[in-house]
C-alpha cells in the first residue's frame, strides 16, 4: 500500500436544502462518485431513514434523531443502505479490542482500490462523514465532514486545495466510532417490496429499551411537550435551548424524512401503475407529515430557534397547539403505514 493516496471529485456533503441527514447524504455522495445514479430520496427510503422517528422516554435526548435508532439493531441502517445497491457491506466498529492500525488498514485498502469510506466521527460528533484520502501512511485523513467548518469541532483541522478537510487527530476523537465502505456489487439491488418491508419495520410502533420508536414515538414526543414540569417558570435559557433543540430535531427528522418518503412513493407509480391510487395516497399522507414543519414553526413564530422561539415553546398554550399537530402527523403516518402494508401484499 502507498504512503498517501487521494480520490478527487467525491461530491461534498453539508447541511443544505439537498438533505440534512448525514449518513444518506454521505452514502449518496459515495454512490454517485462510483457511478451510481441514485437520488437522496432513494437513499433515504432504501436505508430506512426516511421513515424513522425515535423519542427517548427518559430524557430530552439530543441524539434522538441519530440514524442508528432507525432499526432496533444499531448498525442495520448502514447495512441496508449499502446493500440496497447490491454492494458488499464492510464495517469496523470501535471497541476496546480494536486499534488505530485496524482502521488505517481498512481505510488504505479501500482508498487504494478506489472506494471512498464513510466514517462515524473523525471531526466532531459521531455523525457520518466521508474519507477520501490519506497521508502519512494513514495517520492523516482527508475528506468531507458536516462539521469541518465548525470552530468548536474542527480545532486543528486544515484544508486541502480540493476543499477536503485534513486531520491527524481523528483517532484521538473519542466520537470516532466506526468506518465502513461500499464494496463490489455482489447481489441484486433491493426491490421496492424489500424497501417497503423495511419501512414497515421502521414505522411500526414499539418500545425498545427506553426509546419509543415508529408510531409510538409521536405519543412520547407529545407527552414530553405537554409535561409542564419540563418547562418551569423562569427557566434559565440553557434549559429552554435544550428543549427547543430536541423538539426541533424531531421536527426536522419528519420534515426531511417524510419529504423523501413521499418522493420515493411517487416514483413507484410508473413501476406499478395498477396501484397508482394507493401509492399516491401514501405519498400525499407522507407529504402531510412533512408539512407539519411549517405549521409548528408558524405557531412558534419562526424557525430560527432563537430566544423568542425558546420562550414561545415554554408557554403551555403553545405546547398544547404543537401537541395537536404532532397527533395529526401521527394519524397521517399511521394511515400511510396501513397502505404500505397493503401494498407489500400485492406488489410483484
Amino acid at each position: 500500500m502507498s504512503e498517501q493516496a487521494i480520490l478527487l471529485g467525491v461530491p461534498k456533503v453539508e447541511y443544505s436544502g439537498d438533505g440534512i441527514t448525514p449518513f444518506p447524504r454521505c452514502l449518496k455522495s459515495c454512490a454517485n462518485y462510483l457511478g451510481m445514479d441514485v437520488s437522496y430520496d432513494y437513499v433515504m427510503a432504501a436505508s430506512g431513514a426516511a421513515f424513522r422517528l425515535t423519542w427517548d422516554t427518559e430524557s430530552w435526548n439530543c441524539g434522538n434523531v441519530d440514524t442508528i435508532f432507525t432499526f432496533d439493531e444499531s448498525s442495520k441502517i448502514f447495512r441496508m443502505g449499502i446493500e440496497s445497491f447490491g454492494c458488499e457491506y464492510n464495517l469496523i466498529g470501535r471497541t476496546s479490542k480494536t486499534n488505530k492500525s485496524e482502521f488505517i488498514d481498512f481505510i488504505k485498502t479501500k482508498i487504494d482500490s478506489g472506494y471512498p469510506c464513510i466514517a462515524l466521527g473523525i471531526i466532531g460528533p459521531p455523525e457520518a462523514c466521508i474519507i477520501t484520502g490519506y497521508r502519512d501512511d494513514g495517520n492523516t485523513l482527508l475528506g468531507w465532514s458536516f462539521f469541518q467548518d465548525n470552530p468548536e469541532c474542527a480545532k486543528g483541522v486544515t484544508f486541502d486545495e480540493s476543499g477536503y478537510f485534513i486531520t491527524d487527530k481523528w483517532w484521538e476523537n473519542s466520537e470516532t466510532k466506526a468506518i465502513m465502505s461500499l464494496g463490489e456489487i455482489t447481489k441484486d439491488k433491493f426491490t421496492p417490496v424489500t424497501i417497503l418491508q423495511n419501512a414497515i419495520e421502521v414505522m411500526s410502533g414499539r418500545n425498545y429499551k427506553h426509546y419509543a420508536k415508529g408510531i409510538l414515538a409521536f405519543d412520547a414526543w407529545a407527552k414530553a411537550i405537554l409535561t409542564d414540569g419540563d418547562f418551569p417558570e423562569n427557566a434559565i435559557l440553557p434549559i429552554l435551548a435544550e428543549r427547543l433543540m430536541v423538539y426541533g430535531d424531531a421536527m426536522d427528522c419528519i420534515a426531511d424524512g417524510r419529504h423523501s418518503a413521499s418522493s420515493y412513493m411517487k416514483g413507484l407509480v410508473s413501476i406499478f401503475p395498477a396501484h397508482q391510487e394507493k401509492i399516491e395516497t401514501a405519498a400525499d399522507l407522507f407529504m402531510q407529515v412533512h408539512k407539519t414543519f411549517g405549521k409548528m414553526n408558524g405557531i412558534l413564530g419562526g424557525w430560527q430557534r432563537s430566544e423568542n422561539e425558546m420562550r414561545m415553546l415554554a408557554k403551555p398554550e403553545i405546547r398544547k397547539q404543537i401537541a395537536e399537530i404532532i397527533y395529526e402527523a401521527k394519524s397521517a403516518d399511521e394511515k400511510a403505514l396501513g397502505i404500505i402494508k397493503e401494498l407489500v401484499n400485492v406488489l410483484k
